[in-house]
């Protein structure tokens, strides 16, 4: 195992193992590869103490430091591919767990957390097919004591929103327990639309929609079991995947 200095058995029902790596330069790209070349545990978390190269949606930078909470889980899915809905509902259980150390914390599809107008975090979830399986690696990045990259959009921290230094292992505990959560109700066929309303910051409200080389606005009027967002505007009502748009809050 390439750099880690320590693996941590933890033995819960999604996550079975973490490996503390000093520096890396994505934990998603790190545990990909570990896919590809076998051996890896399914259940293992990889946690970079230090992020270099970082990414999020649609290959954007994803900005971190020694602060920051950056770590990808690696699993294997039981059968068949992930379902659809993984990346929001592992939001929601990160807001459920985080949500008493930063007040107002809220999801924002397809994979972002934000508190008040300030973005907080992020999940990069990634498949791949090896051996005849789906394998998930699912990347978190947190900003906890620090707001790397505040240059590139409003963010915020942890510390910002509690006021409240805070030790990473901590919140790392509590976000695992979040993506335990968030796997539940991947599984369990949850109601989006009611969980959304409670603890998301984009549904009934005025959006800037871009797609491709356009905007527009529209309002997220609902997210659909699958996880397609479907919006309203002019023109009717209509279902997006993530990698089909983006949203801009107004």
């Amino acid at each position: 195992m390439q750099n880690c200095v320590k693996c941590i058995q933890w033995g819960e029902e999604i996550v079975r193992q973490i490996e503390i790596h000093h520096t890396l330069g994505s934990t998603n790209e790190f545990g990909k590869r570990r896919v590809k070349n076998g051996g890896i545990l399914s259940g293992t978390v990889i946690w970079a103490l230090q992020q270099t190269s970082g990414k999020g949606r649609r290959g954007r930078v994803w900005e971190s430091d020694q602060s920051s909470l950056t770590f990808s889980l690696v699993w294997r899915c039981p059968e068949g591919a992930p379902p659809a809905a993984l990346t929001i509902t592992v939001g929601l259980g990160l807001v459920l767990e985080l949500g008493p150390l930063a007040p107002g914390l809220k999801v924002k599809w397809p994979n972002d957390l934000w508190v008040g107008e300030g973005k907080l975090g992020g999940i990069l979830t990634e498949t791949l097919r090896h051996a005849g399986a789906w394998w998930v690696v699912l990347g978190v990045g947190l900003n906890v004591n620090s707001i790397p990259g505040a240059k590139d959009g409003a963010r915020t921290s942890l510390a910002e929103a509690s006021g409240i230094v805070w030790p990473r292992l901590g919140v790392l505990h509590r976000a695992l327990q979040g993506m335990e959560s968030g796997f539940q109700l991947a599984y369990a066929g949850c109601d989006l639309s009611r969980l959304l309303r409670e603890h998301g910051n984009f549904l009934d409200r005025p959006l800037i929609v871009r797609e491709g080389g356009r905007t527009f606005p529209a309002q997220a009027a609902d997210v659909l079991p699958d996880g397609r967002l479907l919006l309203e505007d002019g023109r009717g009502r209509r279902a997006a995947l993530p990698e089909e748009i983006s949203l801009v809050l107004r």
